[in-house]
């Protein structure tokens, strides 16, 4: 058992990503952004899925304690990352409930309700700010589970690395968290339609800009019908420990790690120096 993830340390790890990734060819090259067509690219999705089989609408603060449920029975079991981690069998599956519970808190959560009223989907919605991999870093120094840290290390990662906010000129960007689907609701379109109202939710707030992490191949095909692009990837088998070993393989096809954004309004300025590496 590994006590400590020593190369996630930000300077080394961000390193070792930039050189292995960068040779094999695998990060996001930049890319020009067209603005003016993330509206049409949305017209265009919303016109070849079927209707959403469940009612959609803003989290209520009743709803907690049922979304987290939904979390901890669907998640935590079924995550292609969280699975391969094993968290749900560490007693920090009760920390990982409660970190996750916290994003509740900023009001930007959506809940899918099927006939029966029965919450079968959420997509948790929060601010992804420019010290957000910072603190999940410190976060990670301070947790004692082994297998939490390795996550709240990645997500530090993933968090900062792709440098969106450099590249969209911008100190926050609205941030589709976490996305989870009941098992027996799943292949109903039910998460492209929660992110698709997440997107429009995120206009609504006046946020300019939009990014969804995606730890497994689900949510980045997801991201992608959606309309957001890709801007930074990296393979799992890159994150090593200090024996350069993988710290974590789930099994394919979730073999990288896809951070997907977009901009929400026609016109939105980039930063001209920013590069995405």
């Amino acid at each position: 058992m590994l006590q400590r993830i020593q190369n996630f340390c930000r300077a080394c790890l961000a390193g070792r990503l930039k050189r292995h990734a960068g040779a094999a060819g695998l990060l996001a090259k930049p890319v020009e952004e067209h603005f003016d067509s993330w509206e049409q690219r949305l017209q265009n999705t919303l016109r070849s899925i079927s209707a959403c089989p469940c009612r959609i609408r803003l989290a209520k603060q009743e709803d907690g304690p049922e979304i987290l449920q939904l979390v901890q029975q669907n998640l935590l079991h079924h995550e292609p990352l969280l699975r391969t981690l094993n968290i749900r069998q560490t007693p920090a599956s009760g920390q990982l409930v409660e970190y996750i519970g916290q994003q509740l808190r900023e009001g930007f959560t959506l809940v899918a309700q099927d006939e029966r009223a029965r919450i079968v989907g959420a997509a948790i919605g929060k601010r992804s700010c420019q010290w957000d991999g910072k603190q999940l870093l410190e976060r990670a120094d301070r947790t004692q589970c082994n297998q939490l840290r390795k996550l709240f290390y990645i997500w530090s990662i993933v968090e900062a690395e792709p440098n969106l906010h450099q590249h969209f000129c911008t100190h926050c960007l609205y941030e589709i968290a976490f996305l989870v689907t009941a098992v027996d609701s799943q292949r109903q379109g039910i998460g492209l339609h929660l992110t698709l109202h997440s997107l429009q939710l995120a206009r609504q707030l006046g946020f300019q800009f939009a990014r969804m992490n995606c730890t497994c191949e689900y949510s980045a095909r997801i991201a992608t019908k959606a309309g957001l692009e890709c801007h930074w990837t990296v393979a799992y088998h890159h994150l090593v420990d200090s024996t350069q070993q993988p710290v974590v393989r789930p099994e394919s096809p979730h073999t990288h790690i896809k951070v997907h954004a977009t901009s929400l309004f026609p016109g939105c300025p980039l930063n001209p120096h920013a590069v995405i590496t």
